[in-house]
Parts: structure tokens; C-alpha cells; sequence
């Protein structure tokens, strides 16, 4: 199978690269930036649509990881701006040249809660699917509409989407290592990113199983998340001390359990988390 990955040469999506060349796919890369692998490069700006067309061509899937992929850094009016159009144009390229699956790298912050500046609490826990989207920042906004342009394609074209919302995403990197060590004794700083992660290991392999999977569904969303949360520590504690207003838990939940559920992902895809906290400070 070919396919283009857009965003390839980018922190997650090198390893996106890496999990398809293992198995042996025939990958392309679409980016601003060269890959460090030796695929087909196309250095192309995602925002103009004619030149994500040609690059699009002769591929039978699409990966889209490209864009910005938070709203720290950038103007509300860019993260917008490139990361709602530039899903557009991938998709309206891809529907052009009859793609028949796009993958798009979604977030948990659809959710609303990572980047919120108006207090909200679950609705429930563990969180599913099925939760309601509320996000009060650009980044977030922009992926639910980056969901909805995924329907509105699979509706139109009859294109398989797969929409992955990770959290977190923590990548093996020795220079990001101390910083997530301190994301573990200062966990308490972190309540609004409900102590969700995943390592990109997994990530890449949720990304090829959303290839690999024929679902029923043309369109669907799945979380994928890590096993455990990223303290360890007992998930109904942390709920109690930081959301005490949450109403309504599984009794089933338990122990570290993350409070964004993956269970989707392993019933449809056959996701399951594979690496941890404990593998990245090993390094």
C-alpha cells in the first residue's frame, strides 16, 4: 500500500515513517521539512490546495498528522487558520484523486479540558467517545472541526475516515525526559490534562491499524491513550483531591486507570498500549 503522511518529518510524524517502513508500506512524506528517512518527499504547503492535489496522486491512503499541535505558541488566527484549511485541503485533494481512506490525527482536546480557561469537569468517567466536545481554545476547536470535515467527506465520497484522539503524546527523546519528570512529581499542576498520555510508540501503531482495519463504519473516532495514567497513582484519588464534583465514575474503574477510556480502540482497531512511563526513563 502507498501512503502519504502528511506532517512525516514532524516530532510525531517521523515515527508515523518508521512504524509504516517496518512494515514494509511504500510511504510518502508531505512537509515544509525534508524526512530523515529516505521516502518520497513532497515539499509542499498544505494550504494550497492545488499543490496537496499533485502531491496526492498515484497514493491509495493518507495519514494526516500535519499541523500546528497546540496553541501555545501561535496566534489564535493561525492555529485556526492553518490547521482547519490545511484539513480541508487534504481531504478535498484526497476525495479529487479518490483516496479511499484518510487517517487524521486528531486530540483529546476536543474535549475541552487540556487548554480550558472556564473550569468544566467530566461529564463522567472513564471518559468515552461519546462524551461531549467543548473546547474554549483555537486548537481544540479546530480539530472538531477537522472531525466534521472527516464526516462530511466519508458522506460525500463514500471515504473510509478514521479520526485518532490522542492525548499527550510522550516521545523516547533524551531532551524531553527531564520535562516529563517533572510532570510526575508536579502532577498536581497538571489536572487539566486529566493525567492522559501516550507514548508515540503507540500512537504509530494506532495509526497503522487505522490502515489495516476495514471498519463498517465509513467514519469513526476513537481515543487512544495509554494503559495506565502518567503518575501511577490511584485515578479515583486524583478525581477526588482535583474534579470532587464528578457525579458519575464506573464502578468498574480502578487503580491508575486512565480517565479517557481506549476501549474502542481495542474492541475495533485491536489497539493496545504497549509502552509506558517506566520505558521512556529508561533511556
Amino acid at each position: 500500500m502507498k501512503v502519504l503522511i502528511t506532517g512525516g518529518s514532524g516530532t510525531v510524524g517521523k515515527y508515523f515513517v518508521d512504524e509504516l517502513l517496518s512494515h514494509h508500506y511504500d510511504v510518502g512524506v508531505l512537509d515544509v521539512v525534508p524526512p530523515k528517512q529516505n521516502v518520497r518527499f513532497h515539499k509542499v504547503d498544505m494550504l494550497l490546495l492545488n499543490d496537496v492535489e499533485h502531491a496526492v496522486k498515484g497514493y491509495d491512503a493518507v495519514i494526516h498528522a500535519a499541523g500546528i499541535p497546540h496553541p501555545l505558541d501561535d496566534s489564535a488566527e493561525r492555529v485556526f487558520h492553518l490547521n482547519v484549511n490545511g484539513t480541508f485541503n487534504v481531504l478535498e485533494a484526497s476525495a479529487r484523486n479518490g483516496i479511499k481512506k484518510v487517517v487524521f490525527t486528531s486530540s483529546e482536546s476536543t474535549l475541552g479540558f487540556a487548554f480550558m480557561t472556564n473550569r468544566m469537569v467530566p461529564e463522567y468517567i472513564p471518559i468515552d467517545e461519546q462524551h461531549p466536545t467543548r473546547p474554549q481554545d483555537p486548537y481544540g476547536l479546530s480539530k472538531v472541526i477537522g472531525e466534521q470535515i472527516c464526516k462530511t467527506y466519508s458522506a460525500k465520497y463514500n471515504m473510509r475516515t478514521i479520526c485518532l484522539r490522542e492525548p499527550w503524546i510522550w516521545v523516547p527523546e533524551a531532551t524531553m525526559i527531564p520535562f516529563y519528570k517533572t510532570l510526575v512529581t508536579d502532577y498536581d499542576q497538571w489536572y487539566k490534562n486529566l493525567w492522559t498520555y501516550v507514548h508515540v510508540f503507540d500512537v504509530a501503531q494506532a495509526h497503522r491499524l487505522a490502515l489495516e482495519k476495514d471498519l463498517s463504519a465509513l467514519h469513526e473516532l476513537f481515543f487512544i491513550t495509554a494503559q495506565y495514567n502518567w503518575t501511577g497513582k490511584d485515578s479515583r484519588a486524583l478525581l477526588a483531591k482535583h474534579f470532587p464534583d464528578v457525579k458519575k465514575i464506573s464502578q468498574k474503574f480502578s487503580g491508575a486507570e486512565p480517565l479517557i477510556s481506549h476501549e474502542k480502540a481495542t474492541a475495533m482497531l485491536g489497539y493496545h498500549p504497549n509502552y509506558s512511563v517506566k520505558d521512556l526513563f529508561a533511556l
